[in-house]
């Protein structure tokens, strides 16, 4: 682990973590895919979800009961297995250079893929469902060391 700064030391303590109970899928539709339905984003049926728009295809992240009930209207989708989301409940996007990364550091020293997902004012993780158990504990075990 690279050493850390007294100050991301001082932000990782005050961190706490929750996981979100869905779980989610990452979906890439093509292109010329149908728009989204505008449920997806209203905050009474949604929890949480990400919207990326690119030249080549839009990336979806919502939970799994959301998309089973509505994929049928998409063609041609690729669809990730279950993931489930880590939220940070300390709102550092963009506060101190280095939280994602340290966060990001241990997964990775762990074999642990993880798809940040941020905005300016909260932080996210997705990693894959089989993969929580261990996540979780290894996060919480970099909180733990921040303390010493």
């Amino acid at each position: 682990m690279a050493v850390l700064s007294a100050e991301l030391k001082k932000l990782l303590v005050r961190t706490r973590l929750s996981v979100l109970p869905e779980d989610y899928l990452v979906i890439r539709l093509p292109l010329n895919s149908k728009p989204i339905p505008g449920e997806w984003y209203r905050p009474a049926t949604t929890r949480f979800a990400v919207f990326i728009k690119e030249n080549q295809e839009t990336s979806l992240i919502v939970s799994r009961r959301k998309w089973l009930r509505m994929q049928s209207i998409f063609d041609r989708s690729i669809v990730s297995e279950p993931m489930k989301v880590i939220a940070f409940d300390y709102k550092l996007s963009m506060v101190v250079p280095g939280y994602m990364s340290a966060i990001g550091g241990v997964l990775a020293d762990a074999k642990i893929n993880a798809l940040p997902v941020s905005t300016l004012s909260s932080d996210h993780i997705l990693v894959k469902k089989a993969d929580l158990p261990r996540a979780v504990r290894l996060l919480r075990q970099l909180i733990q060391r921040c303390k010493s």
